[in-house]
This record gives structure tokens, C-alpha cells and sequence, in this order.
């Protein structure tokens, strides 16, 4: 196994963090520094990564969590704000699949396998995610087919995917949004082209997994055949 992907698998960190560890000297095998992302890991190698023995014999988990307005993703924060991986119960080190903004609830992948979490990231495997946006304007027909072929968006990006509108209700309009990519604020920034805003945010599913018989700040850890389904 490459030496990056060894390091990612054993929870070490990202692929992407792991390249970095290893670009930067942190990585020794059988005591010499290794900086060669390509190096084939062998059975007897020793492997250190900022002077921890690391061992690729954990087992893969993966949970899926409905996530509470409030919480952040990061594994690390300064300001000591909640965090969603506080709300699983293991002292493993895990990895939040992409993220939600501090205000979206819903649907998020929590775990220990950097290289799970990488390629479930990455924008070519188009893992479909479901968003239910609110807004209080409204948005005419004739504009929403915009999304479908492609959408500029402020910093000189393109969104694609596709908007419905579900329900008009109490003053707000309930939006469904499907997206595969996964671009920073997409779905908000999605709606500030169309001239609007949202005020809220719920991802109701990802890769399929959706979060109707999960309450609020609740989770459930993935079999191994759901896990396989995921690559």
C-alpha cells in the first residue's frame, strides 16, 4: 500500500494532510525519513508520523449523524464551539465527510478512514446530496431551470444541479435542492443568485443515506455492506 494511503487508512489524517506530513519530513520508516508519497508500506515496515508508531489494523467505521444547528465540523476549534464529532461516542480519531455551516442541520458522514472520507469528497465521484432550503422570496419559474444548466456564481463559479419548489407556507417557500459537487456554501450561495436568501437549511440525505428516522443529534454506525456501497 502507497505510503500515503497507508497513513490516511490508519486515521492518521486526510490524504491530501497526509501528503503534507510526508512533503515535510514527519514520516519515518524503520528510522530513516521517508518524503516519497509512492513507497510501498510492507508487512514488517515500522511506520512513525510525528514520532507516533502507526498501525493499519483499526477497523473501518463510518456513522451517519443528523447533525443540530450549533455544531461545527472541524475535529479542532479555539474558540470552543460544539463540535459534531463530540456527539459520537469513541475515542477514535474521526473525520467529518465534508461539511455543513454552523447554522444547517441534516445529513453528515462521520469516519475513521481518511481515504473514505477523500473519495467521498472528491467532486468526480458525484455523490448525490438533498437539501430542503427555506426562503422568504420567492423565485420565478422561468429562472429555475438556470441551475440545471449550469449557474455562475459569485468568485467565478459554476453550480449545476437541479431546484423544486415544494411548498409555499407561513409567509416562506420550501425549496428542494439536489447537488453533486459540494462547493463551499453552495446552496446558499445558489439562492443569492437567484436574488434571495436562505433561512434554513437542512440536508436531508447523502450518498443516498437520509436522516428521516434519525432525530435531531442522533446517529446510527453503517454495516459493512452500506460501507461498500459507498465507494
Amino acid at each position: 500500500m502507497r505510503l500515503n494511503k497507508f497513513l490516511s487508512h490508519a486515521g492518521v489524517a486526510s490524504r491530501r494532510k497526509c501528503d503534507e506530513y510526508i512533503e515535510s519530513g514527519k514520516v519515518q520508516i524503520n528510522g530513516k525519513k521517508i518524503t516519497d508519497f509512492s513507497y510501498q508500506v510492507k508487512p514488517d515496515d515500522i511506520v512513525l508520523c510525528d514520532r507516533h508508531l502507526i498501525e493499519n489494523t483499526k477497523e473501518r467505521v463510518v456513522y451517519l449523524l443528523n447533525k443540530p444547528k450549533g455544531y461545527i465540523c472541524t475535529n479542532s476549534d479555539t474558540h470552543e464551539r460544539k463540535k459534531v464529532i463530540d456527539l459520537l461516542p469513541t475515542g477514535q480519531r474521526l473525520f467529518s465527510i465534508g461539511r455543513l455551516d454552523r447554522d444547517t442541520t441534516g445529513a453528515i458522514l462521520v469516519t475513521n478512514d481518511g481515504d473514505l472520507a477523500n473519495q467521498l469528497m472528491h467532486p468526480q465521484f458525484k455523490k448525490e446530496k438533498i437539501y430542503l432550503a427555506e426562503t422568504k422570496q420567492d423565485i420565478e419559474d422561468k429562472e429555475l431551470p438556470a441551475l440545471s444548466k449550469g449557474m455562475k456564481l459569485d468568485r467565478g463559479e459554476y453550480a449545476k444541479g437541479s431546484i423544486k419548489r415544494l411548498e409555499r407556507y407561513k409567509g416562506r417557500i420550501l425549496w428542494e435542492v439536489i447537488l453533486t459537487e459540494g462547493k463551499n456554501r453552495e446552496v446558499k450561495r445558489i439562492f443569492e443568485a437567484f436574488g434571495t436568501h436562505v433561512v434554513s437549511l437542512h440536508r436531508h440525505s447523502f450518498a443516498g443515506l437520509d436522516v428521516s428516522n434519525l432525530k435531531v443529534g442522533k446517529y446510527k454506525q453503517l454495516n459493512s455492506k452500506i460501507i461498500q456501497s459507498l465507494f
